[in-house]
C-alpha cells in the first residue's frame, strides 16, 4: 500500500468512494478537494494497492506545524477488511508528526461508530476528552458533534486543535 497523487482518470472512482463513505454534513464539496483554490487546502492522496497499483481508497490531509489533520480517510468497500486503512495510517504516521482526526461519537443506534473508534484505537489513536463540534461545510448544513482522536494526546491541546481546525479547515471565525 502506498499513498500518491491521483491520476485524472482515477478521480471518478475516488469521488464515488468519498460520496458513499461520508454523509453530506461531513463532506467538503468535491470540487474543493480535487481543485483546491488555496495552497493551504487539503491534500488529496490515493491509497494504492501495491500488488497492482489500483486505487483502493483516498485520504485528505492538512499539514500544520504541530500535527497532520486527517480530514477524510475512506477505503473502497470492495477493499475493506484487508488492512488497507491501517497501512494508510502507518504511512501517514511516518511523517513524524502526531496525527489528528475527527470521529463520530459511539452510538448504540449505529454500531459502525464503535467499530471505527476501535479501529483508530488499534492504530495508535486516543480519544481526547473535549466537547468538539465540527462547523458546517456550507450554511445549509448543520454543526456536527464529533470527537477528536490523536496519536499523541499528551503533546497536543484539544482546544488549540479545535480552534485551528475551525479557522483553517472550516473557515469559521468565532466572533
Amino acid at each position: 500500500m502506498t499513498l500518491s497523487s491521483p491520476a485524472p482518470d482515477e478521480l471518478p472512482l475516488l469521488r464515488e468512494i468519498y460520496m458513499e463513505s461520508f454523509p453530506p454534513e461531513e463532506r467538503r464539496p468535491w470540487e474543493k478537494i480535487v481543485s483546491p483554490d488555496a495552497p493551504d487546502s487539503p491534500r488529496l492522496q490515493v491509497i494504492r494497492d501495491e500488488s497492482d497499483g489500483t486505487a483502493a481508497g483516498l485520504v485528505t490531509t492538512w499539514e500544520f506545524p504541530d500535527f497532520i489533520y486527517i480530514e477524510h480517510l475512506a477505503v473502497d468497500s470492495r477493499m475493506r477488511g484487508r488492512g488497507t486503512g491501517a497501512l494508510a495510517l502507518k504511512a501517514l504516521a511516518g511523517c513524524g508528526k502526531p496525527l489528528v482526526l475527527e470521529v463520530e461519537p459511539e452510538s448504540e443506534a449505529d454500531p459502525m461508530t464503535g467499530r471505527r473508534i476501535a479501529f483508530y484505537r488499534r492504530n495508535g489513536f486516543d480519544m481526547l476528552d473535549y466537547p468538539y463540534i465540527q462547523p458546517p461545510y456550507s450554511p445549509e448544513l448543520p454543526w456536527v458533534p464529533l470527537r477528536l482522536m490523536t496519536t499523541a494526546p499528551a503533546s497536543v491541546s484539544a482546544s488549540e486543535i479545535s480552534d485551528l481546525l475551525h479557522r483553517s479547515v472550516y473557515g469559521f471565525v468565532d466572533k
